[in-house]
């Protein structure tokens, strides 16, 4: 059978011609690998792909190869070539875009930062932003910030509360009770103590002792 890929091109006759499958089998194989090898060659026209190709992005954004990881390396040209870059709001949203999955880039004017929100549905890279802001950083600029906006649902809490008022015997005064497990709060009482003070004659010793009554 001719591969699947073939028969929209071809009339249904060929579909079972045996030398046709052959030939087209063969040449499928060629074709592959030759697309693979031009899409690996387009991968090497951008820094952030390329991989082999990288050595020559080194020479023109440093003219010299750097020696770190691939993924340091492409972090290194991608500063370098937003530090030529104009300080521009597209500029601060790649650069937002690059950290995590940013919403908006704002400036706060009062205290001259750049405040750069994200979602919080992805991981934020907020070490390499900050590095990266520095690159592209104007004078008048102080630093950026990074705000994360949570997308959760609000979280309704209520709790009934009864007082009920009991007196005190004792001081003549009321306090509010809560009677409800977990005490909001706690109101003492004091309690002063009330001593009286008697003579006893001692025939031994004819002495006077006081004795207190509580």
């Amino acid at each position: 059978m001719i591969p699947e890929r073939y028969r929209r091109m071809l009339p249904p006759q060929w579909y079972e011609n045996e030398v046709a499958e052959y030939h087209l089998e063969g040449a499928g194989t060629a074709v592959d690998a030759f697309h693979s090898q031009r899409e690996d060659i387009l991968q090497q026209f951008s820094p952030w792909s390329a991989t082999w190709g990288l050595d020559v992005w080194d020479w023109i954004y440093f003219g010299s190869k750097q020696l770190q990881s691939i993924e340091e390396r492409r972090k290194n040209i991608q500063r370098k070539h937003w530090a030529r870059s104009p300080f521009t709001l597209p500029v601060l949203e790649a650069m937002g875009q690059a950290a995590g999955e940013l919403e908006k880039v704002t400036e706060d004017f009062p205290n001259k930062e750049i405040v750069f929100e994200f979602s919080a549905e992805q991981p934020i890279n907020a070490v390499e932003l900050s590095k990266d802001f520095e690159w592209v950083r104007p004078l008048h600029v102080n630093s950026s910030r990074v705000a994360v906006n949570s997308r959760g649902e609000d979280i309704l809490i209520s709790a009934p509360t009864r007082f009920i008022e009991v007196e005190y015997p004792i001081c003549g005064m009321f306090y509010p009770e809560d009677d409800m497990e977990g005490r909001i709060f706690r109101e003492t009482v004091q309690v002063a103590e009330a001593t009286r003070f008697h003579a006893v004659n001692y025939p031994l010793t004819n002495m006077m002792y006081p004795e207190g009554e509580v």
